[in-house]
């Protein structure tokens, strides 16, 4: 019985696994809000994240838009635990500023349940919110806005 048990335990590991992967594919949204300046104009960024499945691994694309922000970042993602990582890999077309280089962390989003309700964490790295008030690491920014069926 203590074999059965075994083979049982590492076949749930397993399914946990590709579980937590699966779980990261899908759209994520944080807005920005940074009120205005002084001549009155709105300050508002936008960031979407997608992931979804490459050919053997998760990739990702972080677009941002707003006030004086433009990127579209092409990505490669991974996951360890509960936390998916996303690295940068290429620019797509967009973009006002390339400060990039590949294999750079840009940021790390962690999935938790906080006050028995699931939240997901930011963590920064080379990707950094452009309000002050956002940079904050562990604190709640991106959503999932959509589940797992997303392609490019």
């Amino acid at each position: 019985m203590t074999k059965l048990a075994s083979i049982l335990v590492v076949f749930l590991l397993l399914a946990l696994q590709v579980s937590a992967q699966t779980d990261w594919k899908g759209s994520y949204y944080f807005g920005e809000d940074g009120g205005k300046t002084a001549g009155g104009t709105g300050i508002f960024i936008s960031h979407d994240l997608k992931i979804f499945d490459g050919d053997n691994e998760l990739v990702a694309t972080l677009e941002s838009n707003g006030f004086q922000t433009s990127a579209d970042l092409i990505c490669t993602a991974k996951t360890a635990g509960t936390k998916l990582m996303i690295y940068f890999q290429s620019y797509g077309e967009n973009n006002m500023f390339e400060k990039y280089q590949p294999g750079d962390l840009l940021l790390t989003l962690e999935s938790k349940t906080v006050k028995g309700k699931p939240v997901i964490l930011t963590y920064w790295g080379k990707f950094t919110p452009a309000i002050e008030k956002n940079e904050k690491p562990g604190k709640v920014y991106f959503e999932k806005v959509t589940p797992a069926k997303v392609e490019k």
